[in-house]
């Protein structure tokens, strides 16, 4: 009985956007302190209500993706929808109600996922074009997933506080760099998915070898560019646990195997990337301090 309903908590935490939620607080945490800038209560909530929002809504967009990729997502999906869907629109309310009391410039960040989402999966381009959704041009999907979470969770700290261009950048190349790598590594879990409903992803165009070694090279030169900066002193010292963070990246690609137990690799490890780096951080952060 403890086994059922420690599974069932499990897949309610994985499919209900819960824990990626979790690692939208961690990239808040890690923007903040590599930034110098003191964490906010607001902005933890902040991040989580809209990454809960925008990933329930995008589930409910990407159902036929879903039943072909990840069966299991889909019937937590179809069976909790209109739960999912009533929480995540709520949801994105108090997120904007809570930034508006932070100011205009931290309302209109905190909108960005949603607009990004839409975009991404919303039929708005005309019937004219070859392609409906943002999400079906090829590799725009990786782009557009990684911008948001980048401008999001870099830039919500920066309307709390002056802005060291230098620190900024470089966390939102760090965030950037690992959202995308964490969405190619889905996109080589989903491609017969992708493939069925039209979306050309960098797997399927150059083949899943190919991929992961791109993956590991562009992980890796962002690695030497975090220590090479924290070297030089234009980057807090703690920031050299990112490069940890770097390490952990590279384990989850190099283990990848379309044979083996994807979908742990992905729900858990790749999405759970965040809070591992949240974990480093907060750790180098005590022993530094």
């Amino acid at each position: 009985m403890y086994k059922s309903k420690a599974r069932d908590l499990f897949y309610f935490l994985i499919y209900s956007s819960v824990y990626l939620s979790f690692s939208g607080i961690s990239m808040i945490y890690v923007s903040c302190v590599i930034q110098g800038i003191q964490p906010d209560l607001k902005l933890f909530l902040v991040i989580f209500l809209v990454t809960f929002s925008v990933y329930n809504v995008n589930r409910m967009t990407d159902e036929k993706e879903d039943s072909i990729s990840h069966s299991e997502r889909y019937d937590f999906t179809q069976k909790h929808g209109k739960l999912l869907l009533s929480s995540a629109l709520l949801g994105y309310i108090l997120a904007i109600l809570l930034a508006m009391s932070k100011g205009v410039e931290t309302t209109l960040v905190s909108l960005i996922p949603l607009f990004c989402g839409i975009l991404y999966s919303v039929k708005w381009i005309p019937k004219r074009f070859k392609y409906r959704r943002l999400k079906e041009i090829p590799f725009a999907k990786n782009i557009i997933i990684a911008f948001a979470w980048a401008s999001t969770t870099t830039f919500l700290p920066c309307t709390m506080s002056n802005v060291v261009i230098i620190r900024a950048l470089i966390i939102y190349v760090f965030f950037f760099v690992s959202v995308f790598v964490n969405c190619v590594v889905f996109d080589m879990r989903d491609t017969e998915g992708d493939a069925i409903s039209g979306v050309k992803t960098i797997p399927a165009v150059i083949g899943l070898e190919k991929t992961k070694k791109f993956l590991i090279r562009l992980n890796l030169l962002v690695g030497l560019l975090i220590f090479v900066l924290t070297l030089r002193n234009l980057l807090p010292i703690v920031a050299y646990w990112l490069c940890f963070a770097t390490i952990y990246t590279h384990l989850y690609v190099v283990s990848f195997d379309k044979e083996g137990n994807v979908g742990f690799l992905c729900d858990v490890i790749a999405d759970g990337q965040p809070m591992a780096t949240g974990i480093l951080v907060y750790t180098g952060n005590k022993l530094i301090g």
